[in-house]
């Protein structure tokens, strides 16, 4: 069999990585074998995404899929999956999935048929679209608008768009992401109905709670701190 051949760079990374670990391993045994991680974003996008999800066989674009088990979970469970991204999928190199198939390429610039998709996804992935300086995007101010749009486009009359983001007082924190307010995630979502939303903060423990639109939106949001709003968009 013959190996894959690993550059230089990460080489470097995979080494700095692993001693990362061991680092946190000898300086903080107890905290590092015992202490539960933090629940993620994820564990409160992943569950409002699914509950608002036609049901299965409904065909669905995940779009922003690169890193994410979740495209692979829905096919499992009989939907027919998509996933799209500008980086690379790398399970799927040696593996297939059923119900999955994965395309390289950017929302803003694709060219799947209108009108072919139930539902299309984006979780946490549209506040990084057109904002350089982190997963290879190129600088495009209105990079969030134009892949809303495009959505809209793609998804048929009847079916439902799903995003997630950061929320809280409207900001650009460079170059991590945007943190939208109401007003401008609306405006990005011109031309589709707002069906369900739901807002999360976390207390001071770290731990995540159902907060109302007005709390989330009050929040000066940081990098590492801010609220997380869910938006079911339906296409009329």
């Amino acid at each position: 069999m013959k190996k894959q051949k690993i550059g230089v760079n990460e080489r470097i990374y995979r080494l700095l990585s692993t001693a990362g670990i061991k680092v946190f391993q000898k300086m903080f045994p107890d905290q590092f074998g015992k202490e539960p991680l933090k629940p993620t974003d994820r564990y409160v996008e992943y569950p409002f995404i699914v509950r608002n999800l036609p049901k299965p066989p409904a065909r669905i674009l995940d779009v922003g899929s690169a890193g994410s088990y979740f495209p692979l979970l829905l096919s499992g469970f009989g939907y027919q999956v998509v996933g799209l991204d500008v980086r690379e999928y790398a399970i799927t190199n040696r593996l297939s999935f059923p119900n999955f198939k994965f395309s390289k390429g950017d929302i803003r610039k694709c060219d799947i048929a209108d009108n072919s998709f139930d539902a299309v996804i984006s979780t946490s992935t549209v506040e990084h679209i057109g904002l350089s300086g982190r997963y290879g995007m190129d600088e495009d101010v209105d990079g969030d608008c134009k892949a809303l749009a495009q959505m809209q486009r793609i998804v048929r009359p009847g079916g439902v768009v799903i995003i997630t983001v950061p929320f809280g007082m409207a900001k650009i924190i460079r170059p991590d992401c945007r943190v939208y307010d109401f007003a401008w995630l609306r405006r990005i979502e011109a031309g589709l109905k707002l069906s369900e939303e739901a807002y999360y903060l976390q207390d001071d423990a770290g731990d995540w709670y159902e907060c109302s639109r007005a709390e989330a939106e009050s929040l000066d949001a940081r990098n590492d701190l801010y609220a997380i709003c869910c938006h079911k968009l339906l296409k009329v």
